[in-house]
This record gives structure tokens, sequence and C-alpha cells, in this order.
């Protein structure tokens, strides 16, 4: 196995930057995260139109570029690194995993998919639970989805929701448009105000069954590494820029007729950082490749880099704010949107101890 990124792939994270640094830099996130519309679809929707991003794993048949999960990451990487208010990962990775698993020749499978690639949908994934967005959160009945969940990630701005319910026969995942009757979505203020989500009750709705029974068992026994190794990606991103910042405030920031990168304190809190970021880089690129090669160890990898990128982000971020001192506790610093956006992703899909303690059954420990 090659670890080594080629130099197309190389070229669309260099693409991906450049794109998001002039279409969406920190005060323009700020701006839309602050927004009762905390998505900033009309950014989304240049990506689709003019990089083809938004459809980067929908399948050529559908009108996407049919690329696989190391360029996916290389993207996620990107969009954490920006902090950007972007469904990528519930839309167009998450999202498109689930649907490519149904039939795609139905019809309302097939035009989602369709609207992904061209940036027209926006998908919100509403689950039971932070940790398990694929445990049931309602019903389904030959009337209609009937459910309420409080977490729906990208749940305010979806077109579409993937949402999973309890049949007479068991779990099912279904698809609806959020414009369907019996349909209600009302904004959450979370802690991470760039990652939105959202309050959704559903009334009898007419929904499309994606994934029936044993279909949805065996996607939820792969769904878990997936939405890790997706995530470790976002938190590498995110880590790697709070480094690069702190390095460049303590060159810059004098004290007592120096910089304050100088001082021996200073210097070993950011080569601390510096091991977190590397050590996190190596385990979620791992975890990548397993992902497109589909290695035995694939659930050992995702474990290992939710667990390991998780605790470094978080590490990362709060050193970032003692080395900016008293401007980076101030909202007006972008040290407090990393933080921020480090606890929530912390958390999503199963925090350190949740992952180690599985690593512990996997690995034949416990």
């Amino acid at each position: 196995m090659n670890f080594a990124l080629t130099p197309e792939q190389e070229e669309l994270k260099t693409t991906t930057r450049r794109f998001l640094s002039q279409r969406l830099p920190t005060n323009m996130v700020r701006k839309t995260m602050e927004t009762d519309a905390p998505i900033a679809v009309d950014v989304w929707r240049a990506m689709a139109v003019e990089l083809g991003i938004a459809g980067l794993m929908v399948p050529e048949s559908a009108g996407g570029l049919g690329l696989g999960f190391v360029e996916a990451a290389c993207i996620l990487h990107e969009v954490g690194r920006a902090v950007a208010p972007l469904p990528f990962l519930v839309t167009s990775v998450l999202g498109v995993e689930l649907l490519t698993q149904g039939d795609q020749k139905e019809p309302a499978i097939a035009t989602t998919l369709e609207g992904i690639a061209n940036g027209t949908v926006v998908l919100g994934l509403m689950g039971g639970s932070v940790e398990d967005p694929l445990l049931p959160c309602g019903t389904w009945t030959p009337s209609g989805a009937s459910a309420e969940s409080r977490f729906a990630l990208d749940g305010t701005q979806a077109t579409h929701l993937l949402v999973t319910l309890t049949s007479e026969t068991g779990p099912v995942l279904v698809l609806l448009p959020t414009n369907t009757p019996g349909v209600r979505i009302t904004h959450e203020t979370t802690l991470d105000l760039t990652r939105p989500m959202a309050h959704v009750e559903l009334t009898t709705a007419k929904a499309t069954i994606v994934l029936n029974v044993p279909e949805l068992r065996r996607a939820h026994e792969s769904f878990g590494s997936f939405a890790s190794a997706s995530i470790a990606q976002d938190m590498v991103g995110g880590a790697e820029r709070v480094l690069e910042m702190s390095v460049s405030y303590a060159k810059d920031r004098h004290q007592f007729g120096r910089p304050i990168g100088g001082f021996q304190a200073v210097k070993h809190r950011l080569a601390d950082m510096l091991v977190d970021v590397e050590s996190a880089k190596s385990t979620a690129l791992y975890a990548a490749f397993t992902m497109d090669d589909h290695t035995d160890d694939r659930a050992i990898a995702a474990s290992t880099a939710k667990s390991v990128c998780g605790d470094a982000f978080f590490r990362v971020a709060a050193a970032s704010i003692q080395v900016h001192g008293g401007i980076g506790f101030t909202w007006e610093h972008d040290a407090h949107l990393y933080f921020k956006r480090a606890k929530a992703d912390q958390i999503l899909f199963g925090n350190g101890p949740l992952h180690r303690r599985r690593l512990a059954g996997l690995l034949g420990i416990v």
C-alpha cells in the first residue's frame, strides 16, 4: 500500500484551499454561522459547478466524478482547515456512501444523487444519537415516517433527509424531501456554529426506503468506520491550521524585546503541538487508504484515527489559545472557532474513550 498522495490528489487539495481562501475566509465564515441559514449554500453550489467537488464520490452515471475516499479525504482536510460551514461531510461523503448502497435505479435515489453532483441537494442526517446517527429515531409504517430528533446534522437547510426508522421487521433507512408535508425543522444553536444541527419532527411523512432491514444492517457495520475516518480528516485539517496560526503569532508577538517564540516555554508548547499534528496526520491518512482498499483492519484504523485525531485536535486548539494569550480568548480571534470545532468533532461519531473501548474489543484485549 502506497501512503503518499498522487500529484493529482495534491493538486485537488491545492485547488480547494485556494477556492476556500477566496470564497470563504474566516470573516465570511463568521457572517454565515451567525445567521439563521448557517450553511454557505452559494459557495457550496459554486464548488459544485466550478470544481465538481460536490459530486466527487457520486458515480459517473449520475453525473459525478466517481472518485474514491482518498480524494474525498483531501477535500475534508481543506474544509476542516478553513472551518468551513459546508455540507461536504454529510452530503457528499456520508450521504453518498449510504445512497449508493441502495438501488440507484430507484427514481428518488437517482434524482438525489444527480442533485448532489450539481449542488442543488443538501442532505441532512437525522439520527438517534451523536455517537451513532444510524440508530432508529422513529417508526416506519405504510402510511409514512414518524420521528423526532434533535440530532440532524445539516438539517436546517437540508433539501432532503436521510433517517433511520424502526419498521415491523427491523430498522430501515429512508429518504425524504424536506418540503414533504409532515416535516417540521427548527434550527438548533450548538457549541460549534460552523457545523449546524436541527431539531426535526416527522408526522407520517411520505418517504422512500433506501436500505431495507438486511441492507441497513450490513451498511451499519461499516458506516461507523467510514464516518470516523471522514471526521478524522476534518480534525487534522483544523489542527494543522491552528499550529500554523500559533507559530506565526509566536514569531510576530514581541515581549521584553524579543519574539515570544524565543522563550523556552513557548517553544516546548509549539513542539508538543507539532508532534500531535504529525501523529494525527499519519493515523488519519492510513485510515483513509484502508477505506478505499477495504483492508481487514479498516475498523481498527478508523477507530484509532478518531481517537488520536480527536484528542490531538482538542489539545492543539487549547494550546493555541494559551500561545495567543489574551487575544486568543476573545470572540474576535479565530482561535475560538477552531477550539469549538475541535470539541464538537471530538464528540461526533463517538469520543476517544468510546473508540478506545471499541479498539480493545477489535484487538481481543477485552
